[in-house]
C-alpha cells in the first residue's frame, strides 16, 4: 500500500495534468475506457451493436477530450444515456409497427393514427416517453457539468508538511464535536 505522502504527491501531480498533448497521445487516451469494456458490458444488450456503442463512446471521448476521471465519468453518463434513449426510440418504433399490423385495410396516415390511438390508450407509450425525457435530461445535465467544470479552475490543495496536509497539522481530534 502506498504511503500517504506518495498518494498525496500523485494526486497533486495528477491535478497538474491537462491530458495528452500530442495527436498520438490523444488517440491512445481516447481508447482507454473502450479497451476495458466495462461500460459497454453494463449498457449494451444482446442483439445491440457493441461496435456501434464503442464507436459512439470513442466519438465522445475524441470530441470532449476528458482531462481527468471526473470528466470521463460524465462522458460515460452522456453516452449511456443517449444509447438508452436510442433503445427507447427503437422500442417505440417496434410498438407502432406492431400496431400498424392491427389495421391492415386503412391507408398510411389512417393506419398510423389508429395505431397511435391504440398505443396511447395503454401505459407503454407514456412510460417510454417518461424514460426518453429522463434520459435526455441526464445527457444534458452531464454535458452542462462538463462545460461548467471547464470554466472553473481545480481547487487548490493545502501544501504538504512532512507528508501531512498543512491544515491538519494542528488537528488534535479531527472527529471531535
Amino acid at each position: 500500500m502506498s504511503s500517504l505522502r506518495r498518494q498525496l504527491s500523485s494526486q497533486a501531480n495528477g491535478r497538474l495534468s491537462r491530458g495528452p498533448a500530442t495527436p498520438e497521445g490523444k488517440a491512445r487516451s481516447s481508447q482507454n475506457a473502450v479497451s476495458h469494456g466495462l461500460l459497454s458490458d453494463c449498457v449494451v444488450l444482446p442483439g445491440e451493436s457493441l461496435e456501434g456503442f464503442e464507436s459512439f463512446f470513442a466519438q465522445h471521448l475524441d470530441r470532449f477530450g476528458p482531462v481527468d476521471g471526473v470528466e470521463e465519468a460524465l462522458i460515460e453518463e452522456m453516452v449511456a444515456s443517449y444509447w438508452r434513449m436510442r433503445r427507447a426510440w427503437a422500442m417505440e418504433t417496434e410498438l407502432m409497427t406492431s400496431g400498424l399490423a392491427a389495421h391492415p385495410g386503412e391507408d398510411g396516415r389512417a393506419r398510423i393514427t389508429a395505431s397511435f390511438r391504440d398505443l396511447a390508450s395503454k401505459p407503454e407509450l407514456a412510460l417510454l416517453h417518461r424514460y426518453e425525457t429522463r434520459l435526455h435530461l441526464m445527457y444534458q445535465r452531464a454535458l452542462h457539468n462538463i462545460l461548467l467544470l471547464r470554466t472553473v479552475p481545480p481547487p487548490a490543495r493545502p501544501p504538504l508538511v512532512g507528508g501531512v496536509l498543512a491544515n491538519r497539522l494542528h488537528d488534535s481530534a479531527p472527529f471531535a464535536a
